[in-house]
């Protein structure tokens, strides 16, 4: 059996991932893209990724309309530089880390184990559990 061993998250990357999610989350709620048309909802940011030198930020975004993964992100990268900007305007650090967007999928996870759940075989399984 191979161990994969992780890396433990320094305190310093937790911190600046932690004051770039929330000055992206503040610009993203402002909702002031300069799109058109502009999102009706603002977007969400869920979670923030930092590569090991903490150049790279992965933003991990989800929202409420229904739109198409694809397009939501099309949209945040074609004012990338805006959107860089005015985080930049937000923070204090040494290197503002490049911006990379992706859409969050963790609601499809939760409804794709709510949908297997349901499932006939399954509810059996877990009455036969609770039986014993």
């Amino acid at each position: 059996m191979i161990i994969k061993r992780t890396k433990q998250k320094s305190g310093r990357y937790l911190r600046v991932a932690e004051i770039i999610k929330k000055a992206v989350s503040e610009v993203l709620l402002r909702n002031e893209l300069p799109l058109n048309p502009n999102f009706q909802f603002p977007l969400s940011v869920v979670s923030i990724e930092m590569s090991s030198d903490l150049r790279i930020a992965y933003v991990y975004v989800n929202t409420h309309e229904n739109l198409e993964k694809d397009e939501i992100i099309n949209r945040l990268e074609s004012c990338r530089k805006y959107l860089a900007k005015e985080v930049n305007q937000l923070i204090t650090l040494k290197f503002v880390p490049k911006l990379i967007y992706r859409y969050d999928l963790t609601m499809e996870k939760y409804d794709q184990i709510s949908k297997l759940l349901e499932i006939t075989k399954v509810q059996n399984d877990l009455n036969n559990n609770e039986d014993k």
